[in-house]
């Protein structure tokens, strides 16, 4: 009987600490993959840029491209020749195929350069850790939540207050997929992290381009993600080796 209780224990420490990401998705070799490539594209008038004054560290955060005359101008919604940017893409419902990339936990990964997040957008898994390092000579205080209904859920609030000093810690969402990321001391940092639970996704480059590669045959739900003008989703169905093309218009 002790023996079966300390195997039912030695399991429950397993499944805490294997986390979601093991239990949920199979790595395994995908030989007749398929791709899918396209754009997002935006319709109609782009909004105006949100603009911010610079009431601390200003001979820091005045070096940021979108600087000037004391002001720091946001835009949320990043156009280039009706090409959107800031957009995630990711395939639902695939329970195994091609591994995670090596590198995926720079996905994760935001550094303060003049008092701006980078990169505006990145991807975790939900319960892994999050990154962020202060390259600024100034105070930043990264402060990351997900919002609950009417409610703010805050997952961690870290003073960073000298250059080279970083922030390395999980984060579990309760509800949703999308962490904020700001900073208290300066209002116009703003990042967001989408969580993803396998690796068949891509974030839209700077002209809307996207590829997601070595997908296992069959039909899924292709999900199209920007922090401010919401989600859309396309069905698409694939066979081996094939390349389909894709292309999203918000508004």
């Amino acid at each position: 009987m002790r023996g079966e209780n300390m195997r039912l224990v030695f399991l429950l420490i397993t499944l805490v600490f294997s986390g979601g990401s093991a239990a949920a998705y199979n790595a395994i070799a995908i030989d007749d993959g398929a791709t899918i490539r396209g754009h997002v594209t935006y319709e109609g008038l782009i909004p105006e840029a949100d603009i911010y004054y610079m009431q601390k560290n200003p001979r820091v955060c005045g070096q940021a491209i979108d600087a000037h005359a004391g002001t720091r101008s946001v835009s949320m919604v990043r156009v280039h020749e009706r090409m959107l940017r800031d957009v995630v893409l990711l395939l639902d419902g695939v329970n195994e195929g091609k591994p995670f990339p090596k590198d995926f936990s720079d996905f994760a990964a935001f550094r303060s350069r003049w008092c701006t997040w980078d990169p505006r957008i990145g991807v975790f898994v939900n319960g892994d850790p999050i990154t962020i390092i202060n390259l600024d000579p100034v105070v930043h205080n990264p402060i990351g939540y997900e919002t609950v209904g009417r409610a703010r859920l805050n997952h961690f609030n870290v003073p960073l207050h000298m250059e080279g000093l970083q922030f390395h810690q999980p984060v579990e969402l309760r509800k949703g997929r999308v962490l904020k990321l700001e900073c208290l001391q300066h209002q116009f940092m703003h990042s967001w992290i989408f969580a993803v639970d396998n690796p068949y996704f891509a974030i839209a480059g700077d002209r809307g381009d996207f590829r997601i590669q070595d997908i296992p045959p069959g039909s899924y739900s292709l999900t199209a993600w920007h922090p401010t003008l919401g989600r859309q989703s396309a069905s698409v169905t694939l066979t081996a080796n094939q390349t389909l093309e894709v292309t999203f218009e918000f508004r």
